[in-house]
């Protein structure tokens, strides 16, 4: 009888030794986003975001520090949250600074356009 109180304890003690290992484990997705939302914020970083976007990026990075310290309190859900929101700032970022360059080029471009039209118009009155 004994052995098998003794076998049983230490069954239960097994099993609430491997749950807490498992409660103590971040959730997979917890951690997908957190990886995205850090490879989010290094893409940003190596465009143009820090230089047209600025903003969007400081607050990204600001929301991805906030996830770290969420996931080191183990409030998953928080750090899922701000990771979510770090990655759609850096995205943000990113675009804001691809659309600011995209306007630049086009400005550039329409005054190249525009010179070349005041250069024809000039040897056209000089033909005449």
């Amino acid at each position: 009888m004994t052995s098998k109180k003794a076998v049983i304890r230490f069954l239960l003690l097994c099993g609430i030794v491997g749950l807490s290992g498992c409660a103590s484990k971040p959730p997979a997705a917890t951690l997908s986003q957190l990886s995205q939302a850090e490879l989010a914020v290094k893409q940003a970083d190596k465009s143009k975001a820090p230089e047209y976007a600025s903003v969007e990026l400081y607050t990204a990075r600001e929301q991805l520090a906030s996830a770290q310290q969420a996931m080191n309190k183990k409030d998953y859900a928080e750090a899922r949250r701000l990771a979510e929101r770090a990655m759609v700032n850096a995205q943000l970022a990113e675009t804001m600074a691809e659309a600011a360059q995209t306007r630049q080029a086009a400005t550039e471009l329409q005054q190249s356009v525009e010179a070349l039209r005041r250069e024809a118009d000039q040897r056209a009155s000089r033909s005449r």
